[in-house]
């Protein structure tokens, strides 16, 4: 086994299921200081450690590389071909949770990085290399080096996230639906891959608005509703004027993203059927895009919420979630390299699309909304599945690509 698919091995087989990122962390500060590089640790909370390194002369833009540590459960044993945490390898696969999403790309940009610095490529200006925590509920080490200023000077940013899917899901029809393409158009882009895996650039992706939205009544019994106060009445009042806000909003596009995409994910009230509820809930997801900024949204349910409160309403707003959304312009230096570097490693052609998913990028341009973002990473779409696994071959690819594309963009 050659050391970068060791040091891969070696992570994935480290439990960091929402949390415990202090390990992986300290795995790269040790690996980065065996060649020389120094890292800063960065704490989050007690196991939960972020990591910034930076190589480069100092003297012109700032490229970011973004990866996080932490991975999502490891779901039902009993459907994983292997154990979740073994690393196994068939048929030059790695199957583990957090393969592909996204241990593979946040240690490629690692290896790209000691690559670079070993082989004293001049890079005039600096790569900013960051392992973050908390990505998969709430980008909590993201915001934390953004207002640390890590975001404030970055020109470019790398999002190591997985960017493919296996080749044959391209006759798929919800792939054809999400490129935008017709069956002949999804034939000939297999038809020109060399691989076993299809890439995409993602240059863009949706933001979310995440909310509750509380309703306080006065409980009483069923047989005496006069005495209380219904908390589920002025909820469903709220309820049909969001509706009519959502509608309102239709229209709103992106051309990449397509429309904002909002979803009353939850409703919850009342505690037993001979009581007046003294409380009730509701719940809303919002998908966001560029052309409808997430405060000019908070600013419309906070109005209406307020419209209610003045007829006797007792409503209140809890904002658990703000994550801003990202497209960056096709033209940029940033995409067309990208391009250009990454259908000759990966011997494809590169669609460029946005996805409706959101990554460490929303919080970093929170601090920073100039930064140029791609999301362009090893690993595919089992991300979050039991069975997950990275094609090893494509895993040494995007370290041949990322080196690449660090050198072209601080020549």
């Amino acid at each position: 086994m050659d050391e970068v698919v060791q040091a891969l091995s070696d992570i994935v087989k480290m439990n960091t299921v929402n949390g415990d990122e202090k390990k992986v962390a300290d795995y790269i500060a040790a690996l980065l200081a065996k060649h020389g590089i120094d890292s800063k640790l960065i704490e989050y909370a007690p196991g939960r450690v972020s990591l910034v390194a930076e190589i480069g002369d100092g003297h012109g833009p700032v490229v970011g590389f973004d990866g996080h540590a932490d991975v999502v459960a490891l779901g039902d044993a009993a459907k994983w071909k292997v154990d979740a945490l073994s690393a196994t390898i068939q048929n030059n696969l790695m199957l583990g949770r957090g393969t592909s999403d996204m241990k593979s790309g946040l240690i490629a940009g690692v290896w790209a990085m000691i690559h670079l610095h070993d082989q004293h490529v001049p890079l005039h200006g600096t790569l900013r290399f960051m392992a973050t925590v908390g990505e998969e509920y709430g980008q909590y080490g993201a915001k934390q080096l953004g207002e640390a200023g890590y975001a404030k000077d970055l020109d470019t940013l790398i999002v190591g996230e997985p960017s493919g899917a296996a080749k044959q899901l391209l006759m798929q029809k919800q792939i054809q639906y999400m490129l935008q393409i017709d069956q002949a158009s999804a034939q000939q882009l297999s038809d020109a891959n060399q691989t076993n895996e299809q890439h995409f650039i993602e240059l863009a992706h949706k933001g979310s608005l995440t909310y509750t939205v509380h309703s306080k009544g006065v409980a009483a019994h069923s047989s005496m509703p006069e005495i209380g106060k219904n908390a589920i009445t002025p909820l469903m009042a709220f309820y049909q004027k969001e509706e009519a806000y959502f509608a309102s909003i239709k229209d709103y596009r992106n051309p990449v993203l397509g429309p904002v995409t909002p979803v009353v994910t939850m409703v919850k009230g009342g505690e037993q059927i001979n009581t007046v509820p003294a409380s009730a809930d509701l719940s809303v997801k919002i998908r966001t895009i560029p052309e409808l900024p997430n405060a000019d949204i908070t600013v419309a349910i906070k109005q209406i919420i307020a419209d209610l409160n003045e007829q006797g309403a007792n409503l209140s707003l809890d904002i658990l979630s703000d994550l801003r959304p990202m497209h960056t312009m096709a033209d940029t230096e940033l995409v067309q390299a990208a391009k250009e570097i990454g259908e000759d490693a990966l011997e494809q052609k590169l669609p460029l699309i946005g996805v409706p998913g959101g990554t460490d990028a929303s919080s970093f341009l929170a601090f920073n909304p100039d930064i140029d973002v791609i999301v362009f990473g090893p690993g595919n779409i089992t991300a979050h599945q039991v069975n997950e696994y990275v094609d090893l071959d494509m895993y040494h690819r995007f370290i041949t690509i990322y080196e690449k594309l660090i050198t072209r963009l601080l020549k």
